[in-house]
């Protein structure tokens, strides 16, 4: 054999981590030093949404190695994502890691990741498990997608020790995903019409469309320091938009169907809230259903634009 000639299975992939900051001073220093401590290289891109906090000048003071970008207006997670994305694509990067910056990876998260990935190249995203800040448990919110409903065979495995390498998942959240070149050369990036939740429900049923699968893998660990209040979403405006959105945006199923569904229901929940007298919750959820529909004609194109393989984002 020609001592010049590489051994490919050698070759380490070349990985593009993206984080979006906004005052996230209480954890950046745990979330970049986790990934410069990781076992398998990452070229790391932080875009910082204007933070007022002093979290982009303390990168620059203590991470000179991290590309940074300062936007100048807040761009919400999936815009300032898609920042990101485009920049690996262009660079052919083998895969990009997103992560929040309330997160933390474990030494070996990424080669877990990219090892499964290996073995079964048609799951597009990949999700270590989220453990919740004290590493005592598992956050609240993933603890709902291991369910058999989401995750079928991943609880019984682990009551019997028997876990494999990935699990295929209906969902699971933004917080640390891996997605293949491949994946992101086809889906692209987050939807604008999600400024900041909402986007990565759009963004699995767009995976599904093009037929990657969504995988969990056991073995590979992150630490989420997420706080959770359904409270306070729930009575949330925008939120309660992004509710809409997310089924009338699915380009798994037909826009027209998707729109008397949309309909349908919301006549009856704004019925049913009259009749029981909950003016508040009528409220917001008409205001909600009236802003849904202005954004008609901006979400049959958003649908149009994603049936098409990217080059851009």
């Amino acid at each position: 054999m020609d001592k010049t000639q590489i051994n490919i299975s050698t070759i380490q992939p070349s990985i593009y981590t993206i984080i979006v900051t906004y005052n996230g001073m209480q954890w950046i220093d745990r979330c970049i030093s986790s990934l410069l401590e990781s076992v398998l290289p990452t070229h790391i891109l932080v875009i910082d949404n204007l933070s007022t906090d002093g979290t982009p000048d303390y990168i620059e003071q203590h991470f000179p190695q991290v590309e940074l970008i300062r936007s100048e207006q807040n761009l919400g997670f999936g815009k300032g994502n898609n920042i990101g994305m485009q920049k690996a694509l262009e660079v052919a990067a083998d895969y990009v890691f997103l992560l929040n910056q309330d997160a933390w990876i474990k030494p070996d998260t990424l080669q877990v990741l990219v090892n499964a990935h290996k073995s079964d190249s048609e799951y597009g995203v990949l999700s270590p498990v989220h453990l919740n800040a004290q590493e005592d448990g598992l956050e609240t919110k993933f603890a709902e997608y291991t369910g058999p409903e989401n995750t079928r065979g991943l609880l019984s495995d682990l009551y019997k020790n028997s876990l494999r390498q990935v699990y295929t998942t209906k969902f699971v959240n933004a917080a640390a995903w891996l997605i293949s070149l491949e994946c992101l050369s086809k889906v692209g990036g987050f939807n604008p019409l999600f400024p900041h939740y909402g986007e990565d429900e759009d963004y699995i049923n767009r995976v599904h469309y093009w037929d990657f699968k969504v995988g969990i893998v056991p073995k590979a660990q992150v630490t989420h320091d997420s706080i959770f209040s359904w409270e306070k979403i729930e009575h949330h405006p925008v939120r309660n938009v992004i509710f809409n959105l997310i089924p009338l945006a699915n380009i798994n199923h037909r826009y027209r169907s998707a729109w008397l569904l949309f309909l349908k229901k919301s006549m009856d929940e704004l019925s049913t809230l009259l009749l029981f007298r909950k003016f508040k919750k009528f409220k917001t959820r008409f205001k909600a259903f009236w802003q849904t529909l202005k954004q008609y004609k901006k979400i049959k194109d958003y649908r149009q634009n994603s049936l098409k393989p990217k080059s851009h984002i």
